[in-house]
């Protein structure tokens, strides 16, 4: 059990602390006269004004008419200056062997103190965890849990003195383009956060968990020799990181006394437990020719094996460094790079990590989702999906899909998609299978079903055996069947077809089950987040400056920001903590924590950003805690969805006339319809958190939709049921085809057309077995008619996406208005949504 000491600092105490904390206690917003002095100026210093337009600004009548401290903004910058500040910016000159064009400087923070600003964060106290655990399913101890790092295998075992407490230290580096149009300008920036911060805190983007710790140089050396240049280029970023990382490394060796949220001080280790970076970057880290993996003795040639090869140790490693030393002296660098070579070595003789206490890449380096599973599925999946296929056949077929609402569509194909991001990535592998079913040999679609599948189990936020079984087997599955895209040629170079498997990235997939076992489920160690950091801290400030000296502005505009940022939670902490309302004690019903909603900055981040909550809503109304709601309620909810309807109906018709519309048989009574309904659903893994709602439609033909838009859903026969803890059994797939409410009536029906849905044995090689989905057939009466119902709204469990059973080869006279009202057979697209996928995928076993 970590120990706890007094003496330590908060947040607010630093506040105090600095050389105008006097003035401050008298004016807090000092050196602003007043709040609304404070706010103006807080707009404008976060702004992209430049400094003549804020001028502009202040000279309007207007303006000057206001109370305001600051008439220019020159003033304003100096104000700013005089606010608190975080940790401070330092620069510093590397001296290389060989010459470079310009100066290699790097722009830098201490790494304690940027680490003490995430330990001491207000907002983020209750989402720090300091106690390593083990998380077992049942109180028999016998199925262990991984869910964040702090309940991994490394965590546990990390050997520190009794009472001392465990930080890790999660880093982050990638180049990154700051110019716009021309000049090409790079930036490479190192980003630091903390492992015992909550996953689904640090993992958001918009709530900045991720601080940017140092610039490191990009620049280039004067030599006749490309490679020779390459390898100075890599020694410099280890020569680099040695600098900055220094103090977490003495730190990692002795410990450091550190304050935690509430202003207990703790005696701190700070190993390296993560270092989120893509395939080319972690080879430049560990000091590996890209040719051989960095977490394992697997070379180029074995990048397709079945199996993980054995691990690549810190120690052998440098090991292998130290022969290549004594072959060759590191500073004759054509000699030592061929030495290097017979090692798999880069030629880096001076790892940043080489004496870093309780650090290992094997450990450090966790498989990354953006690079390691989407941006494999973009380079390699889809293209040979697009040469199976054809590209035209395949745009035809992503053309005709009707994707859920607020989801990427592909009206003009995939195949000339250009500047593509992550999100494209993943969207293209929501349909990717039903697109190539029946067009494809069964082994083939077998072998891209069980690699996306894979990518979906891998991706969970928390795993069992079970769990990490079905990951394996999903890879597995893959590997036995990836003939059939050699065979298919599939897999093609520039020179022809291609018969191996060498792959950086596909051999890495080998390393996601041991990572898992020691740290945690790998969503977490996504970079999504630094990816979105780097617009955030880089290019935004990059831009908003002159094209010139890049660095230095970026330097400067971050230190401003973040002193606006620390200025205002301080204020708004402190103002809610002395209740400037100034009502007396009696008015005030009770004492209670500041309202972190009414906290929130805009440009910045809290924990506690709202979300959608349907199923509170449902539960107010139910209760009576709203007066006056119109009845019946349009808010309302079983025990697995909540419902929302818009106040107004989207048509106030009779039965006939909707009967007209919709197709329907006719009645004398009058009824309400909507065109749309908006569910919810809890997560499928934690059941406290909740999706994002998704609409559903039931839309008659428009100019906007000539073949109106009937979404699917997945039903239930009760008002109760079991979804999504069994899957589809005890359920059907339905599509709405009209959403209504009787007059007189307070129960809001649904009419839907009814589907027969099979699960294809997986014991046969078809195509419908290899696909892995449920078949829909639209169930038809002996007349042609098709077999509808009217169910209570409230039915409805779970949105569902189809994609139409195109066959060989898709007819070529639907389009993506009547393609769904013309066809039969569908598939029931599991893969639309993650959620969805587990629902359907952990109830039944896919690769049996």
């Amino acid at each position: 059990m970590p120990s706890i000491y007094p003496g330590g600092t908060t947040f607010m105490d630093r506040f105090f602390d600095d050389q105008y904390a006097t003035l401050r206690r008298q004016n807090l917003y000092y050196p602003f006269a007043s709040a609304g002095d404070w706010q103006l100026a807080s707009w404008l210093l976060r702004s992209r004004l430049s400094m003549a337009a804020i001028d502009d600004f202040l000279s309007l009548q207007l303006v000057k008419q206001l109370p305001i401290s600051f008439r220019s903004a020159k003033e304003l910058r100096l104000r700013a200056e005089m606010l608190p500040s975080g940790p401070r910016w330092k620069s510093h000159t590397l001296l290389p062997q060989v010459p470079t064009k310009c100066k290699p400087i790097i722009y830098y923070r201490d790494p304690l103190e940027c680490l003490q600003s995430l330990l001491s964060h207000p907002l983020f106290t209750s989402h720090i965890s300091f106690i390593p655990r083990r998380v077992w399913s049942s109180s028999a101890r016998i199925v262990h849990i991984y869910e964040e790092w702090m309940s991994g295998n490394h965590a546990w075992s990390l050997q520190i003195p009794n009472g001392a407490t465990l930080l890790g230290v999660v880093l982050s580096s990638d180049k990154t383009n700051i110019s716009v149009m021309t000049g090409n300008r790079m930036a490479h920036p190192l980003l630091l956060s903390l492992a015992n911060i909550d996953a689904n805190i640090r993992s958001k983007g918009s709530l900045h968990g991720h601080v940017l710790l140092a610039l490191l140089p990009v620049v280039s050396f004067i030599h006749g020799k490309t490679r020779v240049r390459s390898l100075l280029s890599d020694r410099l970023v280890h020569e680099s990181l040695d600098f900055v990382l220094k103090p977490l490394k003495v730190a990692a060796a002795v410990g450091v006394m550190m304050s935690d949220p509430v202003g207990n001080l703790r005696y701190c280790f700070t190993p390296l437990i993560a270092y989120i970076a893509d395939t080319p970057e972690q080879s430049l880290l560990v000091c590996i020719s890209p040719k051989a993996s960095p977490v394992s003795t697997a070379v180029y040639k074995e990048f397709g094996d079945p199996f993980p090869h054995p691990p690549r140790t810190a120690g052998r490693t440098l090991d292998d460094i130290e022969r290549a030393c004594i072959e060759a002296d590191p500073n004759d660098f054509e000699e030592f790079l061929k030495a290097a070579k017979r090692y798999s070595l880069s030629g880096v003789h001076k790892p940043f990590w080489r004496d870093w206490p309780l650090s290992d890449p094997l450990k450090f380096l966790t498989p990354e989702v953006l690079h390691h599973f989407h941006r494999l599925f973009w380079d390699h999946d889809l293209q040979w999906c697009s040469i199976v296929l054809g590209p035209a056949e395949i745009d035809y077929r992503f053309s005709l899909i009707q994707t859920p609402v607020g989801y990427r569509s592909f009206g003009e194909g995939v195949s000339k998609l250009k500047q593509v991001t992550g999100r494209d990535h993943r969207a293209v592998q929501r349909y990717i299978v039903g697109v190539i079913a029946g067009a494809v040999p069964p082994k083939f679609l077998l072998s891209i079903n069980a690699l996306l599948s894979f990518r979906y189990l891998a991706q969970m936020p928390r795993f069992d055996h079970d769990a990490l079984a079905r990951v394996e087997t999903a890879l597995k599955t893959f590997h036995d069947n990836k003939a059939a895209i050699i065979s298919s040629g599939g897999r093609q170079g520039s020179n022809g077809p291609l018969q191996h498997w060498e792959i950086p990235k596909l051999e890495l997939l080998q390393h996601v089950v041991s990572s898992i076992h020691n740290s945690g489920a790998v969503m977490q160690w996504t970079a999504d987040v630094t990816e979105h950091a780097h617009v955030t801290e880089i290019k935004q400030p990059a831009r908003a400056g002159n094209n010139q000296d890049y660095y230095a502005q970026i330097a400067r505009h971050l230190d401003r920001s973040e002193k606006c940022f620390q200025f205002d939670l301080a204020t708004r902490l402190e103002s809610a903590e002395q209740g400037e309302s100034g009502e007396d004690d009696e008015d005030q019903e009770d004492e209670h924590e500041p309202d972190f909603e009414a906290l929130h900055v805009t440009h910045y981040y809290t924990p506690s950003r709202t979300s959608v909550n349907y199923f509170e809503s449902a539960e107010a109304l139910a209760s009576g805690a709203v007066p006056n709601a119109i009845l019946p309620h349009r808010i309302f909810a079983t025990s697995t969805t909540t419902f929302r309807l818009a106040v107004k109906p989207s048509l106030r018709v009779t039965i006939d006339e909707a009967a007209e519309t919709f197709v329907l048989n006719p009645s004398a009574e009058k009824v309400q319809i909507w065109f749309k309904v908006r569910v919810q659903q809890p997560s499928y893994h934690d059941r406290s958190s909740l999706e994002s709602p998704q609409s559903l439609l039931a839309s008659p033909p428009s100019a906007y939709l000539p073949g109106g838009r009937y979404d699917f859903a997945v039903i239930s026969q009760a008002d109760e049921s079991d979804w999504p803890s069994n899957g589809l059994r005890g359920h059907a797939v339905a599509q709405l085809r009209l959403i209504f409410r009787l007059y007189r009536s307070d129960t809001f029906l649904t009419y839907v057309q009814c589907f027969n849905a099979t699960f294809p044995s997986s014991s046969s090689y078809t195509t419908d077995a290899a696909a892995g989905m449920h078949i829909l057939k639209r169930t038809i009466r002996s007349d042609g008619a098709r077999v509808g119902k009217v169910i209570p709204l409230h039915h409805i469990r779970s949105p569902a996406h189809v994609i139409p059973r195109f066959g060989k080869e898709a007819n070529p006279r639907l389009t993506r208005h009547n393609c769904y009202e013309l066809l039969n057979d569908f598939w029931l697209n599991k893969y639309w949504n993650k959620e969805f996928f587990y629902a359907l995928s952990l109830s039944q076993s896919v690769f049996a």
